[in-house]
């Protein structure tokens, strides 16, 4: 069942979710391609107006009856199961069901261009750079983002250019879904164990990623290196090493900036300035540089775009002064992740580093238990706050105290308010402040700086 046979004009379809991050852009795109779309959500949100102001019909809250007979076929998220009541009349009607990359997969085929961004880490924030460049360089390009962005004040954009730009996850094999015609690999590691065997399944996933089109690979990273090789696509590399066909010389840090030159296979290409703090950022800068080479993007384009991206939502993100003290909020939530962004803070001189980390998920926890441990050593002050479940259930008995028990002076606390009583006593000018993690700790920072506005 291929959903390229269903992207024709009249068609109708339903989408489950239709306001979710991935599923309103979706919904754009199939009504301007001159379908019939129709949707449902749990709640009403600003992209569900948005799009009824488009002229598409939405049903708050999931029914069999949204799904009535002239329904072509259903698109739904990987969040949503099968007992959802508009999957099950679908089964039942003998309607066909598809996921959202699937469908994102075979409206790939209408660009000329189709860059998709993968790896375990940065994957946001590179698609985030490309996005930066390809705008500076007038593209118009259709953007799927996994954060907001603030140049679009969205996490994603609707363009009527030949690129489209998407984050692509390796979960659950989706971005295998996808078509594109460069795959960007950031970097592999082990993660997502709930559902890879281990790294060896998690190689073979993104060398079947990395199949359909030219491959933007990380020179310094062996695991992607190591499942690309062989592979008989055209493949540029990037990385800190000349070796790399793309690569960087000369970086200089400034504060929370870095200034660095670029060359392409021996050839100075452009010397860029980087607003975020970190090693792992000029990578990711270098990996969205190769793309652009391969787009045949100007060098000014690519300096121009970098010099005015300055963060994704919840990537090294400042939201506020407290109590002097600097408080930003992170997205880390893989060990690798909390290494790149305490190896950046490091780089920032501040008297001491206040970490609040939120372990995601307990199958996580419990099979990088030790990494976890060896990188919350390092601050100089750590809270855990509980385990966020997301998509689990508690099977293995693993809490965040198992953690503290290992971390010397770190402190587990149940709930929200107690480190944020603890963050109030302690607060200081010279601090950094970082609420970390994949769940909804970032709700700590908020209940400081904004105390009026959180009753809750």
């Amino acid at each position: 069942m291929d959903f390229q046979d269903y992207l024709v004009p009249g068609k109708t379809g339903l989408l489950i979710g239709i306001g979710g991050v991935s599923m309103s852009p979706l919904a754009e795109v199939l009504h301007d391609a001159g379908l019939d779309i129709r949707g449902s959500d749990m709640a009403e949100s600003s992209n569900t107006l948005t799009l009824r102001e488009r002229g598409i019909p939405i049903h708050i809250g999931h029914s069999a009856d949204n799904v009535t007979d002239d329904i072509s076929f259903v698109i739904r998220t990987a969040a949503v199961h099968d007992d959802n009541p508009e999957v099950h009349e679908a089964h039942r009607r003998g309607i066909p069901v598809f996921e959202r990359t699937q469908a994102w997969g075979a409206l790939m085929r209408g660009y000329q261009n189709a860059l998709c961004i993968s790896g375990t880490h940065g994957k946001t924030t590179t698609t985030s750079m490309c996005t930066h460049i390809m705008m500076a360089a007038e593209k118009d390009p259709t953007v799927m983002i996994g954060g907001t962005l603030p140049l679009l004040h969205a996490c994603h954009r609707v363009g009527k250019g030949n690129t489209i730009i998407m984050e692509s996850c390796e979960y659950y094999n989706s971005f295998l879904s996808l078509n594109p015609t460069i795959a960007v690999i950031l970097n592999i590691e082990a993660d997502h164990l709930d559902f890879f065997k281990d790294i060896e399944d998690i190689k073979h996933s993104f060398r079947q990623f990395a199949e359909t089109g030219t491959v933007i690979a990380n020179f310094d990273d062996a695991n992607t290196m190591d499942a690309l090789r062989g592979i008989e696509r055209k493949v540029i590399t990037f990385g800190l090493s000349p070796k790399a066909d793309v690569y960087s010389e000369n970086i200089m840090h400034r504060g929370s900036s870095s200034e660095f030159d670029i060359y392409h296979r021996g050839n100075y290409f452009a010397r860029v300035t980087l607003h975020v703090p970190g090693i792992h950022n000029v990578r990711n800068a270098l990996a969205a540089t190769a793309a652009a080479i391969v787009l045949g993007v100007s060098p000014n384009a690519v300096k121009y775009g970098l010099a005015g991206f300055e963060g994704a939502g919840r990537r090294f993100d400042f939201k506020g002064k407290f109590q002097g003290a600097d408080l930003y909020d992170d997205y880390a939530h893989h060990p690798s992740e909390l290494r790149a962004l305490l190896d950046a803070v490091d780089t920032l001189n501040y008297q001491r580093t206040i970490v609040v980390f939120q372990p995601h998920t307990y199958s996580r926890t419990a099979k990088l238990f030790n990494d976890f441990v060896e990188q919350l050593r390092r601050p100089t002050i750590v809270y855990l706050a509980e385990i966020y479940a997301a998509r689990e259930k508690n099977t293995i008995g693993i809490s965040s105290a198992d953690l503290a028990a290992q971390i010397p002076g770190a402190k587990f606390y149940p709930t929200f308010a107690e480190i944020e009583a603890e963050l109030r006593r302690i607060a200081r000018p010279g601090d950094i402040i970082l609420t970390v993690g994949a769940g909804d700790v970032f709700r700590i920072g908020e209940h400081l700086l904004y105390p009026a506005d959180n009753k809750d």
